[in-house]
């Protein structure tokens, strides 16, 4: 399938947005534009939300597995050095018996506990996200008071992404443990590799599709069955700029693993700013995908769809907006918004306005009166 086709099946719509003004082509910048100047109110906002809804999540993912390998390893009824057992008599004592009691322990308690942490963390996102979304667009936002109104506004389709997303990580953290269990145990066969590296890849698609599915909940209207798709073509169309993303999210969180002291560093950071840092770079990369993908789709193919451009010091909208087609013209977005309009039958305009007609005037009598 053809890029054009892609772009072809995208729903597209008009955003939420009260502002206008043109979408930011630089997302990584204007991201941290926007950090630098509403910073007091970001961490506002993140401490809100990582109080109420992700404290469990980040107690499962950096202290949690410490404290069980501590307990098990350390201060426990087991003591390990190497491979050579020292411990109380009638009790367990190699690594591979401690490892198995430990991953019991992680298959009955840890793994349940941890997917259901995701639930409310995901969940408590629909403020993030609508306050993220804001901020990008210029727009007044108060942190605490609009970060409850998101809640109020997204909850329904953010509780089913939170449900299906929590779901989808329970299977995934219990066939990735299993493998590192019998890879600690020596076991591990060439099916448990396969199975491993499968849902590594299958995990990195997944967050990839939230990286376009979350902001579109903030920006659009969409059915959630239009709002999937959207996200998945999106991820199609921008592979590289959705993987990426998505792999620098995950690998953050990875990076906790590394050591103690590193790992506190990272809870604290996500504690203070990191889930409103995270958001931000989503939603800003996002938006300048609906920009360049589904806005003019929306304005050049669908009747009605354009809105006239506010006037600008010094630039005349007609001739940019002729440019910005010109540009386009051969390019895919181009001839997907052509085919778009040809079935809608729409004509698309070289400027997104009227230009308005001339005032009447009076015709004077030069004649002399008498």
């Amino acid at each position: 399938m053809s890029r054009v086709d892609l772009l072809m099946k995208l729903t597209v719509d008009r955003d939420r947005r009260t502002n206008t003004g043109e979408v930011e082509q630089h997302s990584v910048k204007h991201a941290f534009g926007v950090f630098s100047d509403n910073l007091r109110r970001l961490l506002a906002m993140n401490l809100v939300y990582a109080f109420i809804f992700a404290l469990p999540f980040l107690f499962c993912v950096f202290v949690w597995p410490m404290l069980a390998k501590n307990y098990f390893f350390g201060n426990g009824n087991y003591n390990f050095i190497g491979q050579v057992g020292i411990g109380y008599p009638g009790v367990v004592n190699t690594m591979s018996e401690g490892y198995k009691v430990l991953f019991e322990h992680y298959f009955h308690v840890y793994i349940p506990v941890l997917s259901a942490s995701i639930v409310p963390m995901v969940f408590g996102l629909s403020g993030v996200f609508h306050c993220m979304r804001g901020y990008m667009w210029g727009e007044n936002v108060r942190p605490i008071r609009s970060f409850f109104r998101g809640i109020k506004r997204l909850w329904l389709p953010f509780l089913v992404t939170a449900l299906v997303f929590g779901a989808f990580m329970c299977g995934v953290l219990y066939g990735g443990y299993w493998h590192i269990s019998l890879l600690k145990a020596g076991a591990a066969t060439a099916g448990s590799w396969v199975l491993f590296i499968f849902l590594i890849l299958l995990t990195w698609f997944a967050v990839a599709i939230l990286f376009y599915l979350l902001p579109t909940f903030a920006c659009y209207r969409f059915k959630m069955r239009d709002a999937l798709k959207n996200s998945v073509l999106l991820v199609l169309v921008c592979w590289f700029s959705a993987l990426f993303t998505a792999a620098i999210s995950i690998g953050i969180f990875l990076l906790g693993q590394v050591g103690s002291i590193l790992n506190y560093l990272i809870a604290l950071f996500f504690l203070a700013l990191g889930f409103a840092f995270l958001a931000g770079i989503w939603m800003s990369s996002a938006q300048k995908a609906f920009g360049n993908y589904i806005k003019p789709q929306f304005e050049g193919a669908v009747p009605g769809g354009a809105k006239a451009a506010p006037a600008r010091k010094g630039v005349n909208p007609y001739r940019e907006a002729k440019a910005r087609n010109k540009a386009q013209e051969n390019t895919a977005i181009g001839m997907a918004t052509r085919k778009r309009a040809e079935e809608n039958g729409a004509k698309v305009e070289a400027a997104p306005q009227k230009r308005k007609a001339p005032a009447p005037t009076k015709k004077a009598n030069y004649k002399r009166k008498k």
